[in-house]
């Protein structure tokens, strides 16, 4: 359902979060990457790059 999955938590002190839904469109959010450090600004960084790796496997 997902690719990227295994990249995505390689990034340090990252977490994945995915919903399962059956379907998606352009709006709807299928899950999270979630991220801490004691910077603010690294953890968003580590967050965004995460979220990226993941992507929606075409059926």
């Amino acid at each position: 359902m997902f690719d990227g999955v295994a990249d995505a938590l390689r990034v340090p002190n990252t977490d994945i979060r995915l919903f399962g839904k059956p379907e998606s469109n352009a709006r709807r959010r299928m899950g999270v990457a979630l991220a801490f450090d004691a910077d603010v600004e690294v953890a968003r960084v580590n967050a965004k790059k995460a979220s990226r790796l993941v992507k929606l496997r075409a059926m």
